[in-house]
């Protein structure tokens, strides 16, 4: 129950009537207007400094005593006000969050704005919460089954878990087709035509998923995310989300049918629904291994890599052009694939870098 205050005016109103002095004569007393007199006393304005050393030169206790009655009332009238209440609950409530959420990142992706109570409820929306305290809970508890922390890299939990939660959160914005699954190779031949012409790669890419009822999108991470992508459903519809860490075709084509892996040899199943597959899971995991060479076999099909393989003691770039021209496979996805099986390769000069770079 809020503490009831008393306004200073009230006080000296009860101290003219014990003084029996009028208004009027206090107010020519103190040199002010009767108005403004009746207006304190009524306790609709303030006594300020001026009137605070006048009331004491007339005999009305201390200039100390009218100030700090003032300022405890104004105080009291402050910490009862809705608004500066909701403000300073803001306030409270932006500190901590900075401890556990990356603000400077959903800034830089146009998400918040000026911490404003707005801002909170969208971080809450984000990260599917309702509280704080809700909130707090699941970062603490945030543990994806085909996750894993990078040995190599310097890596921030919290920054982690913005960025997935992100993923989901845009993934649910996003409208696309229906998902059928018997569209399968429909959708892979046209990715691989998208791919072998690299013409506006990344805006292709997205208009053939959506046609096909996959979401995409390009996730820029923050700083100590080591996380290349994930797969996911979002309501009916598959979801991928990249972070797009190399702006090499080779690497783009194959976490784009790396996460279609997931997608139609786990996501369609039932005890997969709820599950989320980071690209940079680990590769011990039995469905990252099937996603890899889901990719490798539907980028460049099995049989056609073999007979390469075995026909070829060189691996040079008039090499790869012709097997390309042939398979109609991008150069730079075979020199990828070749330097994979063959680490040797990667370090060798070749004209085919120049042109592995994601169009946009």
């Amino acid at each position: 129950m809020p503490k009831k205050v008393t306004h200073p005016g009230s006080i000296l109103d009860k101290l003219l009537i014990n003084k029996e002095i009028s208004q009027r004569e206090l107010a020519s007393k103190i040199d002010i207007a009767h108005s403004l007199l009746n207006n304190i006393l009524k306790g609709n304005r303030k006594i300020n400094v001026n009137i605070a050393i006048s009331l004491e030169a007339a005999g009305f206790k201390t200039a100390d005593y009218w100030l700090t009655k003032q300022m405890q009332y104004s105080l009291e009238l402050a910490k009862n006000d809705k608004e500066v209440i909701k403000r300073n609950e803001s306030i409270k409530i932006w500190s901590e969050l900075g401890e556990i959420v990356p603000i400077s990142f959903f800034k830089k992706q146009n998400f918040l704005d000026i911490n404003s109570s707005d801002d909170i409820d969208k971080i809450y929306q984000i990260y599917d919460v309702q509280d704080f305290k809700s909130l707090k809970i699941k970062v603490e508890t945030f543990n994806p089954k085909y996750f894993r922390k990078s040995s190599k890299f310097a890596e921030n939990k919290e920054n982690v878990i913005a960025w997935s939660l992100l993923a989901k959160y845009m993934a649910k914005q996003e409208k696309v087709n229906p998902f059928v699954v018997s569209n399968e190779t429909l959708l892979i031949n046209e990715l691989k035509k998208c791919f072998f012409e690299n013409k506006n790669t990344k805006e292709k890419t997205k208009k053939i998923l959506g046609n096909y009822g996959i979401k995409f999108f390009i996730l820029d991470r923050p700083s100590q995310t080591p996380v290349d992508g994930k797969s996911f459903m979002s309501d009916v519809n598959p979801s991928i989300a990249l972070s797009l860490k190399y702006k090499r075709l080779d690497n783009f084509a194959f976490n784009i049918f790396h996460e279609l892996g997931h997608v139609f040899k786990h996501l369609i199943k039932s005890k997969y629904k709820d599950e989320e597959f980071f690209v940079n899971s680990s590769v011990e995991a039995v469905e990252e291994f099937e996603a890899n060479v889901y990719a490798r076999n539907h980028l460049i099909n099995s049989d056609l890599w073999n007979d390469f393989i075995i026909s070829n003691d060189e691996f040079n770039d008039d090499v790869i052009f012709d097997f390309s021209s042939k398979i109609k496979v991008h150069p730079a996805i075979i020199r990828g694939r070749v330097c994979f099986e063959f680490p040797e390769y990667y370090r060798k000069r070749s004209l085919i870098n120049s042109i592995n770079i994601l169009e946009d």
